[in-house]
């Protein structure tokens, strides 16, 4: 008998973690990257960003999943770790919306929520539809989960040795703190360490009374949260300002854990006088604990960035490092949106790298330095490498994950990679290639014609800089602002051709001499500016009402 409770509790956790799981799914099928661009749109307001994070986690309510999305917010350096520290703690604050749903014992509704969730997902094509279908099934599967601990703990009937080891441990709240903490790092959840505490809380002592005190609860759900900490901490530690995120967030839990276990008796005494069961009460701490953290900490995030910076300084790179991705996280495959998110970070800096390309094309070409020309070619050996890198994580994604939404993104990503790439090459074959000959044969331009060149040149970075912010943000405006420069852009550049063909017939020297060069210049600049305005269609495509 105690086996079968045993295997049915185990059973009740496997149903918790798998609904948790297949919720971030869901999330990503309903939101996908619109949760991230939402916090992007805030970033310059630290109240807006606290909301806006209060309201993102009301909508997608796993810790997990928020601390993915804040790391990858970060890195993709849409955000500091200083404007994300307000949106982590308004989050915290609206992740308790879920514990509480989970202490009113909606486990006798589970079944309704999963009868139309499976209708929502299994029998419509809509994505949005499927993933308001998924966020159903997954409430069902931890209500079911909690139901069935529930059931199981209430068939134990614990003997007195039992009974004397939980009151002893009970003596020891830091430890149990630990204890809740790794269980929360191991689940990957808050909210599922806190959802078993409460299924666990119908075992009863001789006297009837739930075997877990309260003082006992209150020590798991603080190790809970600092679990959740640990977890954001050690997702975001690969990146310098992802891991001043998380350790400014740990940083603010741990020090309000210390403070309530310091403080038990006088906190399990304000949570005693809450008019409620223990399930309630448990709920109660969560949502204490977050608020609390929230009002002590979210005045000073300039002063915890500031210390996590002074403990967490920029690193010093070193020369001869090998090259490779950064971003992208073969763990993250199985959660398109997040897995997509990390991409886009790594076509950014592929886009990073085609920029600088650019720029040092430009200064070989003006300052007549052959030996800047010939190395652009190692960067573009470099955004091969990642292009080929990118390409075979997104086709492992797609095949994870055949959503519309997913594909849409993937494709969008794609499309701007293969751009990219395709101007790494006119860069490195052709105009390096002209920067070579005009160094050579020391070519040179009348004061009109190098003005041209250059004003050409200043238009063309600009749009390519354009497009990078575009395709980052999606911005429509941007868009169309591009759009809007590449018929300007295409009208210069038949002007200039006309004005470099009128000093050849006046006779000018050397007009005659740098023609070619002149003209080529013109001709690639143009086709990488035809290359980046591609994105702007895409954008405007999806953005389109179907």
């Amino acid at each position: 008998m105690a086996l079968m409770t045993l295997l049915t509790t185990a059973g009740g956790v496997a149903l918790i973690l798998f609904g948790v799981r297949f919720l971030r799914k869901g999330l990503d099928r309903l939101f996908g990257p619109k949760l991230a661009r939402w916090m992007q749109s805030v970033g310059d307001s630290r109240i807006k960003s606290f909301f806006m994070g209060l309201f993102i986690s009301v909508l997608a309510p796993s810790s997990i999943s928020m601390s993915i999305l804040s790391v990858q917010t970060v890195q993709a350096g849409h955000m500091t770790a200083r404007q994300m520290l307000a949106v982590i703690l308004g989050a915290d604050v609206g992740l308790t919306v879920m514990v509480l749903l989970i202490a009113l014992r909606l486990e006798l509704y589970a079944p309704i929520l999963v009868f139309f969730g499976v209708l929502l997902f299994q029998f419509t094509k809509a994505n949005n539809t499927r993933g308001i279908g998924q966020l159903l099934l997954s409430l069902g599967f931890i209500f079911m989960g909690i139901g069935t601990i529930s059931q199981a703990a209430k068939t134990v009937t614990p003997t007195n040795e039992f009974i004397d080891l939980v009151q002893a441990l009970a003596n020891y709240p830091i430890g149990i703190a630990i204890m809740a903490a790794i269980v929360t790092v191991m689940m990957q959840s808050s909210t599922a360490a806190i959802a078993l505490l409460i299924g666990l809380s119908g075992i009863t002592a001789n006297g009837g009374e739930s075997l877990f005190g309260l003082d006992t609860c209150i020590a798991v759900v603080v190790g809970a949260n600092v679990g959740i900490g640990i977890s954001t901490t050690i997702v975001g530690w690969s990146q310098i300002e992802s891991r001043r995120l998380g350790l400014g967030n740990l940083l603010s839990k741990t020090i309000i854990a210390i403070l309530i276990l310091i403080f038990l008796p006088i906190a399990a005494a304000l949570i005693a006088d809450i008019p409620a069961n223990l399930d309630k009460q448990i709920a109660a701490t969560h949502t204490g604990f977050n608020v609390l953290m929230a009002l002590v900490f979210f005045p000073f995030i300039g002063p915890i960035y500031s210390l996590i910076c002074h403990f967490v300084p920029e690193p010093q790179y070193k020369e001869g490092e090998a090259f490779g991705p950064r971003y992208i996280n073969p763990k993250l495959i199985d959660e398109s949106g997040l897995a997509t998110g990390q991409s886009l970070r790594e076509i950014l800096r592929v886009s990073e790298i085609i920029r600088r390309m650019l720029d040092d094309l430009w200064l070989s070409f003006k300052d007549l330095d052959i030996q800047r020309a010939r190395r652009i070619q190692e960067q573009d050996d470099k955004v091969d490498l990642l292009d080929a890198a990118i390409k075979q994580y997104l086709a492992k994604v797609s095949n994870a994950d055949n959503s519309e939404a997913a594909a849409n993104e993937i494709i969008r990503q794609l499309d701007y990679l293969n751009e990219l790439e395709t101007i790494g090459d006119i860069i490195d074959k052709n105009l390096a290639e002209i920067a070579i000959k005009r160094c050579r044969e020391n070519i040179s331009f009348t004061d009109e014609g190098w003005a041209e060149l250059k004003s050409f040149y200043e238009k063309v970075a600009e749009n390519v800089l354009i497009a990078e912010t575009a395709f980052a943000t999606s911005d429509i405006i941007l868009a169309q602002r591009l759009l809007r420069h590449k018929d300007h852009l295409r009208d210069i550049e038949r002007e200039l051709r006309q004005q470099h063909f009128t000093r050849l017939h006046t006779g000018v020297q050397l007009s005659h001499e740098s023609s070619a060069v002149h003209l080529d210049m013109l001709t690639h600049l143009k086709a990488i500016n035809s290359c980046v305005t591609h994105v702007a269609y895409a954008i405007i495509k999806h953005q389109q009402p179907t």
